[in-house]
């Protein structure tokens, strides 16, 4: 009830924080690109996490003004370092389905796009497994819309649902990230790693990018750099940074041209 009744004003007052979890390119080891994550932190100084609050702001329909918000932040984020002559990646933000049914989605997004100067390709918009399931064909003609504006797409939580391989074969999705469910310890993990191999095994024939999510070992990454997956994103190698945290790390690879994260490939 006290975040129900605080949830407009707290807009209002921009005490959301867009925070930074770096993918990782398993090739070089560099931070290529970032998700941006939302954090509330209330002007009494508490830090109220996204799972205590995102699901009340879906109840309440006020999730759609949440996610421009942060959309908007990213925007600016992108368009100060471009402005400062700074190296700039690719970073993703998340659609919840009340978002991605509004019928003006593409074009508010566009607009605001537009409004930064960003160019095309350095914003990827994330939508859920769930949202594709919905309306197939509704979801095709957004995606090919939103593409056309200049934004990459990408499908999160894969393997969470009812998977469908048509999906793969009929949106034109460029990433796809794979559920962290998936690299949980169970009995079935020779079972889950040979499901993983074909999952990116055939999305990288389709000229589709993997994301493998939640990885936390080096057993892990071992794996998945065998299996020809692109990138990592999980607590091995980057939790959620906030906005300074983030550019320290673009600073260092953009100087030493070298990964910021101590660890090496090779140890795997």
């Amino acid at each position: 009830k006290s975040i129900e009744n605080r949830m407009l004003k707290s807009l209002e007052n921009e005490e959301f924080l867009v925070y930074f979890q770096p993918k990782v390119d398993l090739q070089t080891g560099l931070a290529t690109q970032a998700e941006a994550l939302v954090r509330w932190q209330t002007d009494e100084g508490l830090i109220i996490p996204p799972d205590k609050f995102i699901p009340i702001f879906e109840k309440k329909y006020l999730i759609s003004s949440l996610d421009q918000y942060v959309f908007k932040k990213v925007c600016a984020f992108i368009s100060r370092r471009l402005d400062a002559g700074l190296p700039v990646n690719t970073i993703s933000v998340n659609v919840s389905r009340l978002q991605f049914y509004n019928s003006d989605f593409v074009k508010t997004y566009e607009d605001i796009k537009n409004k930064f100067r960003i160019p095309d390709h350095l914003l990827e918009i994330e939508i859920t497994e769930s949202i594709a399931f919905d309306n197939v064909t509704f979801l095709e003609k957004t995606v090919s819309e939103l593409k056309s504006k200049g934004f990459l797409i990408s499908i999160d939580d894969f393997g969470t649902g009812f998977s469908s391989l048509s999906l793969l074969k009929n949106i034109p999705i460029d990433v796809l990230k794979i559920d962290q469910s998936f690299f949980r310890e169970s009995i079935h993990k020779e079972k889950d790693n040979i499901v993983i191999k074909g999952i990116i095994d055939l999305v990288n024939k389709l000229s589709i990018r993997t994301v493998a999510e939640g990885i936390e070992t080096a057993e892990q990454v071992a794996f998945l750099k065998s299996v020809n997956c692109n990138m990592i994103q999980g607590y091995f190698f980057y939790k959620p940074l906030p906005e300074d945290k983030f550019e320290e790390i673009l600073k260092k690879e953009y100087t030493t041209k070298a990964p910021a994260f101590t660890f090496t490939l090779s140890e795997t």
